[in-house]
């Protein structure tokens, strides 16, 4: 198998197990096993443990920040572009690619350092573009940033209920929800 494709088919692995039992137990012995290849494979394309974990979390922040950039237009704010639509881009991410965002929303103990500074990164980026989503949507927020790490805690909920209870909550009930805050927000009836 091509160097390329090995590696996604561990990183897979690694994040398969990450998924289901946390960070803490993923060891190279075991994503050896998983892709039926000896150690040194493993060494040969990462160095060892902790550079196939920071591997597998660049990886996931691409995949969940490509996810992101293509709801938001390319994180592009406009006054047309309503709320609705960016969570239903999100969730729909979310939905295409559910153990990726798992890992960043509902992340394991042991994690390694670089997976919570890609987070803090990630958040910060949301934070700024929700703060000029909300300047070009209305002018009645009194604090932009306390609004809008409100409204960034209230989208990873919304983020979260999806992932743990699909089910439960559907697409459309978290929509609806997101319809009545930006009614809320702005004084205006949400128009679908």
């Amino acid at each position: 198998m091509p160097g390329p494709q090995r590696r996604d088919q561990i990183l897979d692995a690694c994040r398969s197990v990450v998924d289901s039992e946390g960070f803490h137990a993923v060891s190279v012995d075991r994503i050896a096993k998983l892709c039926a290849v000896t150690r040194p494979v493993i060494y040969q394309q990462f160095g060892g443990l902790a550079g196939m974990l920071v591997a597998l979390v660049d990886r996931e922040t691409f995949r969940a920040g490509r996810g992101f950039f293509e709801a938001t237009g390319g994180f592009r704010v406009d006054a047309t572009m309503r709320p609705r639509d960016v969570v239903a881009g999100v969730l729909a991410a979310v939905d295409a690619d559910p153990a990726t965002w798992r890992m960043f929303l509902m992340p394991s103990e042991g994690g390694p350092p670089e997976l919570y500074e890609r987070l803090a990164q990630s958040r910060s980026a949301v934070r700024a573009y929700v703060a000029e989503a909300l300047l070009t949507r209305t002018n009645m927020v009194p604090d932009t940033d306390v609004t809008a790490r409100m409204i960034h805690a209230a989208s990873d909920e919304i983020v979260r209920l999806r992932l743990s209870a699909p089910d439960i909550y559907t697409v459309e009930r978290l929509l609806a929800q997101v319809d009545w805050l930006e009614s809320l927000l702005t004084g205006r009836t949400a128009d679908r």
